[in-house]
């Protein structure tokens, strides 16, 4: 602090006010180093503490702005410029030195779901929406606008020229504004901004999306853009920016807007997908077929005023009756045709559709996909905004619950894992004394058995069923752990820990247990045959918190690769990008990678990436995604991917060498071919003049 304290004494070149500031700063110091009498203890250190920070705060006041007291104003990034050059510099110095990387036009806060909001929305708090603000030059063709807006009270300050005033209190009446001048509004309905959640792992981690205000303390999003932001409501922090110039807020647009944002750069897939409660609600839609008439008004209301049809029009008591795929063809554009494997769509109408509740995740991606191609992004944006909120409210209305019989397997199949188990038991025995790949096989094949009853029971019988994805095995498994058995917890291979834990573990089961080995002799190579729904004992709780923390340890000890292999295949990717003729080249070497990018062999050649698209650096990021989930996934297949990842991350390693040497090496080689042309071209002349003379 002392040493801080002479560079800033030394570093001043000018009278003022802030000398005789500085002097009171030193004058404390010293008062503080003369009253020491040895090693403070922590109320003196800190009394000593908060009376030297007053002080330098003091002297930072006057000597790093134009007035000697901020006001509120100057919180906001809006404060009163100066004509001296040394007090900017100053100021500018004192920002280096502190490294401030805060920023007045940015906000973060925990987000909340928001089905019946537009996809390309997002709430702000109000108290936000007070604080920030947005900078507008009036004009000839905005003046009365704003004029209306500094009389509501919606404007903060303006400026005119080099000064900037307040128009907080008592300036309807008394502010007149003029072209020119630049009025600092709050954030209103409809205005721009973008979001990120960290970490940015790819393209489309930032989002575009259009202002509304509302009356609550977090930020709303619709929950289908929670993909791209890998975002989900536990908890979650976003990140909001806003724009403030015309060029910024153009370039927001044209880069983040979800609308140019609709189909990823890294798969090729829609970036919103139906999941969750969405996927959930049409299950439920299609599992109930037919709809009575206030109901399939209550979910039209959404889509169109006007019901089509009933599809039935005499049942029962002579009341019709509409279906679930009418009141779903109405979200579909008009003159709407495609067709696939599972469904048939002509002139927006379904004429066939498989709505199995396995497939029909699949088949609405197949039909947004064909939409985007067919009828642009703006069709695709405005069927989710109308699907959307008509699926919450036939979640609401239906409502879906899950009883204590939906986790209640039947008596034969819990009988039978235990039986099953024992056979297992001494494939494992001879995997742990000697390792061997087909012993390994069996033993997963076995469990797979195993599991198949207790899978077919949750995907049939069960609501958990709906739930979840029935072609994700990690989803399936995670159930059958709840209501099935855990399966293998402990392995001497692949893991974090080491074997010498497996051992003991073991030995532990065995000196504790000895009655229970030969009715449960899996237990003993962590072979877990109870699920947490009927309850673990000690023993088995401990096997699985082993396997749980190898788990936490993996990911807060493995997350170094993944970015150590997006940051290599960034140096290498990074100069590749799509030129005006379609190629993919190396800009830096001007090497042709690629005739054509994003076009299918024989297709016409129509690529939907502009030219300029960094398709290297895209290649990267898509890398980090799957890196990441190898990481933290514990399955044995990436433990694989996990190994051949750093594999990769050498690889990366050796051609950055490779490319650095072959750049020194041609460096040097042009070097020499200048030297030797300059020394041919000397020559030749000198044997010229020696010919003329």
């Amino acid at each position: 602090m002392f040493v801080f304290i002479i560079d800033l004494l030394l570093s001043c070149c000018f009278q003022d006010l802030s000398i005789s500031m500085l002097k009171k700063v030193l004058k404390q110091a010293e008062v503080i180093r003369s009253s020491r009498s040895g090693a403070p203890n922590f109320d003196a250190h800190k009394d000593e503490a908060t009376s030297l920070q007053s002080m330098v705060d003091q002297y930072l006041q006057v000597r790093g702005t134009t007035k000697t007291s901020r006001d509120v104003d100057t919180r906001y990034g809006v404060k009163k410029e100066s004509s001296e050059s040394t007090t900017k510099a100053w100021l500018e110095k004192m920002r280096t030195l502190f490294i401030r990387k805060g920023s007045g036009f940015s906000s973060r806060s925990v987000i909340t779901g928001d089905a019946y909001t537009l996809v390309n929305q997002v709430g702000i708090p109000y108290e936000i929406a007070q604080r920030i603000t947005f900078e507008e030059r009036v004009s000839v063709h905005n003046m009365r606008y704003l004029q209306e807006l500094v009389d509501n009270k919606l404007c903060l300050t303006y400026k005119d020229g080099s000064s900037t005033y307040s128009l907080r209190e008592g300036s309807k009446g008394h502010t007149f504004l003029r072209p020119g001048q630049v009025v600092h509004r709050r954030i209103m309905d409809g205005d721009i901004v973008f979001i990120n959640r960290p970490p940015t792992t790819h393209k489309h981690s930032l989002q575009a999306l259009s202002v509304y205000v509302h009356d609550d303390h977090a930020v709303k999003i619709n929950p289908l853009i929670c993909g791209p932001l890998s975002a989900d409501f536990d908890g979650d922090c976003v990140h909001l920016f806003y724009p403030q110039s015309l060029a910024a807020k153009a370039e927001v647009l044209e880069l983040f807007s979800v609308e140019k944002q609709l189909l990823s750069s890294h798969s090729g897939n829609l970036n919103l997908q139906l999941t969750t409660d969405s996927l959930l609600s049409l299950k439920m839609m299609f599992k109930a077929c037919f709809l009575g008439k206030s109901a399939a008004q209550q979910l039209a209301m959404f889509i169109s005023p006007y019901l089509p049809q009933p599809a039935l029009l005499k049942v029962n008591c002579f009341f019709p009756h509409w279906t679930a795929h009418q009141i779903l063809q109405m979200a579909l554009p008009a003159c709407f045709n495609c067709s696939g494997e599972r469904f048939l769509i002509i002139n927006s109408n379904f004429l066939k559709v498989d709505f199995n509740r396995d497939v029909v995740a699949s088949v609405i991606n197949e039909i947004l996909i064909s939409m985007f191609f067919e009828k642009g992004s703006g069709a695709v944006l405005k069927f989710f905004n109308s699907l959307q909120p008509m699926l919450m409210e036939n979640l609401f209305s239906e409502g879906f619950s899950v009883s204590l019989e939906d986790f209640s397997i039947s008596r034969a199949v819990k009988q039978r894992i235990p039986e099953s188990f024992k056979a297992i038991s001494p494939l494992l025995c001879n995997l742990r004394s000697t390792f061997n790949e087909l012993v390994e096989l069996q033993v997963e094949n076995h469990i797979r058995d195993v599991k198949q009853p207790v899978r077919e029971f949750i995907l049939t019988s069960s609501a958990l069923g709906y739930l979840i994805d029935s072609k994700s095995d990690a989803a399936v498994t995670k159930v059958v752990q709840q209501i099935g058995f855990l399966g293998l917890q402990v392995s001497d291979r692949g893991k974090l820990y080491s074997k010498t834990l497996v051992e003991d573990l073991a030995s532990h089961f065995l000196s504790k247990y000895p009655a229970n080995l030969f009715d449960y002799p899996s237990a003993q190579y962590g072979l877990i045959q109870n699920s947490f729904f009927h309850g673990l004992d000690a023993y088995e709780e401990m096997a699985h918190s082993i396997s749980t923390r190898e788990v936490i340890v993996r990911s807060s000890r493995g997350l170094s690769e993944p970015g150590t292999l997006f940051k290599n295949l960034m140096a290498i990717l990074r100069d590749v990008v799509i030129c005006y003729d379609g190629t993919v080249r190396n800009v830096s070497s001007n090497s042709i990678i690629q005739f054509e990018y994003g076009v299918k062999v024989g297709t016409e050649s129509q690529s939907l990436f502009p030219a300029g698209e960094p398709v290297g650096v895209l290649a990267a990021t898509a890398m980090s995604n799957p890196a990441y989930k190898a990481v933290l996934d514990s399955t044995p297949s990436s433990n694989s991917s996990w190994d051949m990842m750093k594999v990769a991350i050498a690889l990366c390693k050796f051609f950055i060498l490779v490319e650095v040497y072959f750049a020194i090496f041609c460096s040097v080689m042009l070097q020499i071919f200048r030297n030797i042309s300059f020394l041919f071209r000397k020559y030749f002349f000198a044997k010229l003049v020696s010919r003329m003379t």
